[in-house]
């Protein structure tokens, strides 16, 4: 697994990269077979997070009507629900296959779950709102971890 990860990494970060040169209206967060990492239930998971990103960047980028901040409320913690359950999920996965690096991806796991909540914070205090570099933040984030 830790010669996927790292074959994985490489090629998800050149595409990171080659999306965050992209204006943020034209953020694609498609599923793309280079993320697979060929663990069914965990490649699930990771598509799953790519379609409430995608839901965030389409009501972030296109909903201009009044409910636009009651709607992205609503998929930020449909995305803080998921991703804490996705990251029970992954670290239980990674300790029962004594995943070598298991520590370090806990504890960036954790500093996501942090960000992902001071984000929920400052949005729902009107202090943040969802952008294209939030949202660039965000994609990077996943196909990098």
């Amino acid at each position: 697994m830790q010669g996927l990860v790292v074959r994985l990494t490489a090629e998800a970060t050149t595409m990171a990269r080659t999306v965050l040169s992209s204006p943020p209206e034209q953020l694609n967060f498609a599923w793309k077979d280079v993320f697979l990492i060929r663990i069914s239930t965990v490649d699930h998971q990771h598509k799953r997070l790519f379609e409430i990103l995608g839901r965030l960047s389409h009501v972030a980028l296109t909903n201009m009507s009044e409910s636009r901040r009651t709607d992205i409320a609503k998929v930020l913690k449909n995305l803080l629900e998921y991703v804490l359950f996705h990251f029970l999920a992954e670290e239980v996965f990674m300790k029962r296959v004594n995943y070598p690096q298991f520590k370090q991806h806990r504890a960036i796991h954790q500093a996501f779950t942090s960000q992902c909540l001071d984000v929920q914070s400052k949005f729902n205090d009107s202090t943040l709102d969802v952008d294209g570099a939030l949202l660039g933040s965000l994609y990077q984030w996943l196909v990098v971890h």
